[in-house]
């Protein structure tokens, strides 16, 4: 449960525990000095996607649309961070998209966890250094999604997955990005667009699955 703490400068954080296996660490996520009231239960789950470039946004969004019926918001953090916005546009969305830096990625991650939400990061296996970049700080365990794709592109997925050790450290899933593309064009998106596609399939049936039990 997410409980809400008044700071010395006016300001709001909430606060939680995240538990990665047996251990259990404190989080506090700021919410700047205006919010509304929020609900202890958080995100209730709400899938949110992180990713680092803009391009891949329309298919995430394609994918989770056309695979859950979901309703997709774009989270906008630079006015009150990304605490605050995150649970705002939960308000009206089922999936949430945030975009961030490479290295601002752990922290984002961190703070969909933190407000007890599905963090699903767009990781770009065509760009190894990338993903890197994106997991350094992460610390949390999360759901990974590789295109369910044939041939040299799956190879690749995969291989960049064991160098990095995500089989080990996170759960990583075969999902099917065909939902989020367009056929006409299927054979011309590259690793990092069916990634992304996976990924928004995948948000999308978290947020069915969340819509049927609510």
């Amino acid at each position: 449960m997410i409980r809400v703490e008044a700071r010395a400068d006016g300001s709001f954080e909430a606060v939680t525990e995240v538990v990665v296996g047996v251990e259990g660490r404190e989080v506090r996520v700021p919410l700047g000095r205006s919010i509304g009231q929020v609900d202890p239960g958080g995100l209730r789950g709400s899938p949110v996607v992180v990713f680092t470039t803009q391009e891949v946004a329309p298919l995430v969004a394609a994918g989770a649309a056309r695979s859950g019926d979901a309703v997709v918001g774009t989270v906008d953090a630079s006015p009150c961070g990304l605490g605050a916005a995150v649970l705002d546009a939960a308000r009206t969305a089922e999936v949430l998209l945030v975009r961030v830096a490479p290295e601002e990625a752990g922290a984002a991650l961190l703070t969909a966890r933190a407000l007890m939400g599905r963090p699903l990061p767009v990781l770009p296996f065509d760009r190894p250094h990338t993903v890197r970049t994106m997991l350094a700080t992460c610390w949390i365990d999360l759901d990974i999604a590789i295109p369910s794709v044939e041939g040299r592109r799956r190879d690749e997925a995969r291989a960049v997955a064991r160098d990095l050790e995500l089989f080990s450290r996170h759960h990583v899933v075969e999902v099917d990005p065909r939902p989020g593309l367009d056929p006409s064009r299927e054979a011309d998106v590259g690793l990092g667009g069916l990634t992304a596609s996976a990924t928004g399939v995948l948000a999308g049936r978290i947020a069915a699955g969340n819509r049927r039990w609510r």
